[in-house]
């Protein structure tokens, strides 16, 4: 780190990741914005980007946040609120006598949630960042520490000043974690759509840099980065409101073209004629609109456009130019607005068909499609109780910001009356989900940048997949249990008698199956494993991972595992198990292997599956209760008397060699296949009895749980 002079403060602004981990994109101009302040006001400034810094190597908090005098933490929106305290308590230890200050959205909105005895920040940001960065400066130079914790709002003209050479030690990677580039050019948006977080930083008044000036912060970001090969995103709130700005903006970058393949941006529908898509043609870019609803009424409600339907009409037509000017676009619907109904989403579904798949020649745009989410800030979070006293809106947790699963609990709400979480997923499976599979097909741009767009489609298609559905649905039925505090039993029995869930999971496996390690299965195996519900053996918390092909843990002292479906299908397929079968199965777990074998040896078959650990050996009996071909029972399988003679065994935990019991217990004709091994990983081996003789065969590596008795004292 470079030593300032005598009295120059050190300061260290960090973006602590981006939603869900994974940002993608290089640049956080945001914090180069509040940089410029900063060292205005006589700091020396580092910014950090933890997505960017992972491929660096190990991130250590404490060696990068040590020796500063003003740390500033981005917590953009409401997802990265506990990331934020978090990084924030570990910042705190690396620089005791620094202050800490946080700015961002939700900052703005709930400044309080920042400011509890256990918060490790000491001031908090609302608004525009650039002055108050600049004041703690001052502060810190002058020696007189800030009595007030909240600083301001306040004001800034706009973004820009960036020195994107702050982040010149992340070019060498910059291409492993990032194909797009970040800029912005203008701030604030002074529309009322009654969802979006923009007003809780209270100035939404638009305030941009000029053309000129725009243009020439695009071309030193092009210099810096070498944008051939990367797409831009232009992330402004609202690009270009004012019309005279937003053509000499793209009237310039058709005469000096960036080296980027395509400039992403967002713009509001009302504001694109076909000028506009004409320059955009020109100066190679894609516009974004929030589209938000397909259906008049609910777009009107939502404070989305002007007079009702007057958006989506326009639309329409911007579909139909952007299809003769070969420009690629994108149209985003928020599903489950507070007031949203069944009625509401086949109008929207029956929208969007008209937009994009009714043209025979194709379209050039795609649609993502993403849940409501009440976000801090809103004007409907402000006037919240009207909403829910008019429309019947239900949030399930709010605040969900405060506990886990944040992504699934900030889109845990009833959207009306008539219309609750579940009917809206099922609906936008019904109805949303086969347009945006569809589309693929019927993409028809072909300009520069194809493969970004068939990429940001893919994306869509995926989040489209049952196994979304069952996580969804699986997590209501723990966070239920979390809330309502029913007992264990009825919990279990109330996700096994979910048809809804059910259904999605069996979807999700089907998934699988056919892949990686289930890849050549027999028919008889794989509908077994489509038929067997993984979902009713595991933990509440993992159902929302059953299809997963992977071990999922069944205790918490690491001794038992609910086994990946490869290798029960390993071992049953290296039995030869089939009809009219008998098989005892050692280490019962919860009863999914036996459940999977009793659908393999059919009615004529037997399985015996027993269990040491008591409380699992209850669970399997209660799992198996249904299945009149198999008996669960609790006992210890090194006690061969309970179980042999055994034609067929399957062993479900490791041992370091067989016992000679267990193979003194096979029949002439017998097997049994075992995972064997000192350590990790085993050797899954099946011995076989034939003509007196026994025989040994590995058959692969393994990771099994240990034989209890063997890592007990």
């Amino acid at each position: 780190m470079t030593v300032p002079p005598p009295g120059q403060p050190r300061v260290l602004l960090l973006w602590p990741g981006g939603l869900f981990g994974g940002g993608g994109n290089f640049g956080v101009p945001q914090l180069l914005s509040l940089a410029a302040s900063a060292r205005a006001a006589g700091a020396l400034v580092t910014v950090v980007d933890l997505d960017l810094e992972r491929a660096l190597g190990p991130i250590d908090l404490l060696r990068l946040g040590a020796g500063y005098d003003l740390i500033g933490v981005a917590c953009y929106s409401s997802y990265d609120y506990l990331k934020t305290l978090a990084i924030g308590a570990l910042l705190r230890r690396a620089s005791p006598r620094a202050w800490l200050a946080v700015g961002g959205y939700h900052p703005s909105a709930r400044p309080g949630d920042f400011e509890g005895r256990d918060s490790p920040y000491d001031y908090v940001i609302q608004g525009d960042g650039e002055g108050p960065i600049a004041r703690l400066v001052e502060a810190l130079i002058a020696g007189k520490r800030p009595l007030q914790r909240r600083l301001g709002p306040a004001s800034s003209p706009g973004p820009g000043g960036y020195d994107w050479s702050l982040l010149a030690r992340y070019l060498p990677v910059a291409r492993q974690v990032a194909s797009q580039a970040e800029i912005y050019l203008s701030r604030g948006c002074p529309y009322d759509c009654a969802f979006c977080m923009e007003r809780a930083k209270r100035d939404t008044s638009w305030r941009a840099l000029s053309p000129d000036e725009a243009l020439d912060e695009l071309h030193r970001l092009d210099r810096f980065l070498d944008l051939r090969g990367w797409t831009l995103f232009v992330a402004d709130a609202l690009f270009g409101m004012k019309q005279a700005w937003r053509r000499a903006l793209l009237e310039g970058l058709a005469r000096r073209p960036l080296r980027a393949d395509k400039i992403w941006l967002l713009i509001r529908i009302d504001l694109v004629e076909h000028e506009d898509l004409e320059l955009m043609a020109r100066a190679n870019v894609a516009p974004g609109f929030g589209l938000e609803s397909g259906d008049p009424d609910q777009v009107h409600r939502i404070r989305k456009g002007g007079r009702r339907g007057e958006s989506l009409e326009r639309m329409l037509r911007i579909g139909a130019w952007a299809r003769e000017l070969q420009v690629p676009f994108g149209a985003n619907i928020i599903l489950g607005h507070p007031g949203e109904t069944e009625a509401s989403i086949r109008t929207t579904a029956a929208y969007l068909r008209r937009l994009f798949l009714d043209d025979p020649r194709g379209t050039t745009g795609f649609v993502s499609v993403d849940p409501f989410r009440l976000y801090p800030g809103s004007p409907i979070d402000e006037e919240l109780p009207r909403w829910q006293q008019e429309t019947g809106f239900l949030p399930r947790r709010y605040p969900w910001w405060h506990d886990g699963d944040q992504d699934f609990l900030s889109e845990w709400v009833d959207p009306s009356h008539s219309l609750d979480f579940r009917s809206t997923l099922r609906l936008k499976a019904e109805l949303l989900d086969p347009i945006v599979r569809e589309l693929p097909s019927r993409f028809a741009y072909q300009g520069p940048a194809r493969s970004y767009f068939d990429r940001a489609i893919e994306e869509q298609v995926q989040l489209t997949e049952p196994r979304l559905t069952l996580r969804k649905l699986a997590l209501e039925h723990l966070w239920r249990g979390l809330l309502e505090g029913p007992p264990q039993a009825q919990r279990r029995r109330a996700l096994r008698e979910d048809v809804a869930l059910a259904q999605a999971a069996r979807e999700a496996r089907a998934r699988q199956v056919g892949r990686g390690h289930l890849e050549g299965l027999s028919a008889a195996m794989t509908e077994a494993l489509l038929a067997t519900p993984r979902e009713r053996f595991t933990r509440l918390e993992d159902a929302c991972e059953s299809d997963r092909d992977e071990a999922l843990w069944l205790s918490d002292d690491g001794l038992s595992t609910l086994s990946a479906m490869h290798a029960y299908a390993a071992s049953y397929e290296a039995l030869g198990l089939g009809p009219g079968d008998p098989l005892v199965e050692l280490g019962s777990g919860t009863g999914y292997g036996a459940a999977l074998a009793s659908a393999l040896v059919g009615p004529a078959g037997r399985v015996w599956t027993i269990e040491l650990d008591p409380e699992l050996a209850a669970l399997a009996r209660e799992n198996l209760a249904a299945l009149p071909n198999v008996e669960a029972h609790q006992g210890d399988a090194h006690e061969t008397w309970r179980w042999a003679p055994a034609p067929r065994v399957s062993v479900t935990f490791a041992v370091r060699q067989v016992p000679p019991g267990w193979l003194d217990a096979l029949p002439e004709g017998g097997r049994l296949v075992a995972p064997v091994g000192p350590g990790e990983p085993q050797q899954l081996v099946l011995f076989e009895r034939t003509r007196g003789q026994l025989r040994q065969r590995p058959l692969g590596p393994v990771r099994y749980v240990r034989d209890r008795g063997e890592v007990r004292p």
